[in-house]
């Protein structure tokens, strides 16, 4: 009776075991690691979205193939995908040590006999997502050369800013194709900034010189906890806003998860190539160029607003233009996503963790219970660095909202247009 009873135990369990995480928040997470600089360096705004994006078709498009399978199936299909694509991406670094060291790690979790038939099948349909995806992007215009020239310095005018890149960073990503076939970007650029010679242009520059240099007086402690938490890269940082929302909710739901993180990285990639097309469009100069300013008195009341040792709490500041804010584009972006799939609503309950590298400050731990506050904080933060004005902050929201809302519109449709 005993070996009975064993046999059946034997014939009612799951051919293979499984991952017991969410898979496809494992590689959002690899993935980020790399783009947050542990690997390849640090990335710039539009490009690492772009990235995220591209892992995350391939995910979606294996996960989507493999529906009915088992879930390790579906997961070994996943973890290809997102390995191939990331080295596809970034085939010309040292990061395969990296990519193969995380798929190396997941896969005896999986439990899956990669030498099985099961096995095999599933590495070939992640492999083929992967491929069908770099086909897609092969010509989608981020590796053509567009070439800058400085415009003559005058007020409001972009230059290059102390310690940044001696060209601002990426020209050509305003003209790259978008996803889920979003269509004419440039429909999502933003009215014009306030003119520096109005007095809410005055009124920014004196706010970000007050409450934005590195030792100012009047910003709390906490404001300055703000600027260094959400310093990390907006795209990475979101996702792990996401993965605090989400949970494990979609652990067992391979492909509703892989939908949901590639809405949510077509939502963000779409939305930091409108904010490039603003950026230069505008060509707008950056907090520290105006407030470092000692050639005239260009502001409205004709007051001295100049100071040229003023230096920027998050230094340097970035190599590109200040209007729109890219950080809080993306902002916009992640909120309106999270906002459909918490069925419209702003309640949330998120804990996140930022380890703080600038000026030794070290880990800071916030808690969010409201999707626009959260949006508007990491907003805020890039002003309260000094290095953006504050309507570059809240047209930013704006563009990331707009663009979000319209990239889900087109999704279900037009995911696989990549």
């Amino acid at each position: 009776m005993r070996y009975l009873v064993l046999a059946l135990l034997a014939a009612l369990a799951p051919a293979s075991a499984a991952y017991s995480g969410d898979i496809v928040q494992y590689w959002v997470e690899q993935s980020g690691a790399l783009v947050n600089g542990t690997t390849i360096g640090s990335l710039q705004s539009p490009v690492s979205a772009w990235y995220q994006a591209i892992v995350q078709a391939a995910v979606y498009e294996a996960a989507v193939k493999s529906r009915g399978e088992s879930l390790a199936f579906q997961q070994l299909a996943v973890s290809h995908a997102a390995h191939n694509a990331i080295l596809w991406a970034f085939h010309g670094t040292r990061i395969y040590n990296a990519a193969d060291a995380a798929l190396r790690a997941v896969v005896p979790a999986i439990g899956l006999n990669v030498t099985s038939n099961d096995g095999k099948e599933a590495i070939r349909v992640g492999q083929d997502a992967a491929a069908k995806v770099a086909r897609a992007r092969a010509a989608d215009n981020i590796a053509n050369f567009i070439d800058y020239v400085f415009a003559p310095a005058t007020p409001g005018v972009y230059q290059q800013t102390p310690g940044s890149n001696p060209l601002p960073d990426v020209p050509q990503a305003r003209f790259i194709a978008p996803f889920a076939a979003l269509g004419d970007i440039t429909r999502f650029r933003a009215p014009p900034p306030p003119k520096t010679n109005s007095a809410e242009y005055e009124t920014a520059v004196l706010y970000v010189k007050e409450y934005g240099s590195l030792n100012s007086t009047a910003r709390t402690a906490y404001d300055t906890d703000t600027a260094y938490f959400w310093r990390e890269s907006s795209v990475t940082g979101w996702n792990r806003f996401a993965h605090s929302v989400v949970g494990i909710a979609l652990a067992t739901e391979v492909v509703e998860s892989a939908k949901f993180y590639a809405q949510l990285n077509y939502a963000l990639a779409n939305a930091g190539f409108a904010s490039w097309d603003t950026k230069y469009a505008y060509n707008s100069w950056r907090p520290v160029t105006a407030i470092q300013r000692t050639a005239d008195r260009w502001v409205a009341s004709g007051r001295d607003v100049s100071d040229a040792a003023w230096v920027p709490l998050l230094r340097p500041t970035p190599s590109h233009q200040d209007y729109v804010s890219t950080h809080s584009t993306f902002g916009g972006a992640a909120a309106a996503v999270l906002r459909a799939y918490n069925g419209g609503s702003d309640a949330v309950r998120a804990t996140l963790t930022s380890n703080v590298t600038i000026d030794a400050r070290g880990p800071i731990t916030r808690q969010y219970s409201n999707l626009t506050v959260a949006a508007l904080e990491n907003a805020a933060s890039r002003v309260l660095g000094g290095i953006h004005f504050p309507f570059a902050g809240s047209a930013g929201v704006a563009v990331g909202d707009a663009v979000a809302r319209a990239t889900l519109k087109k999704f279900d449709e037009h995911w696989d247009e990549f």
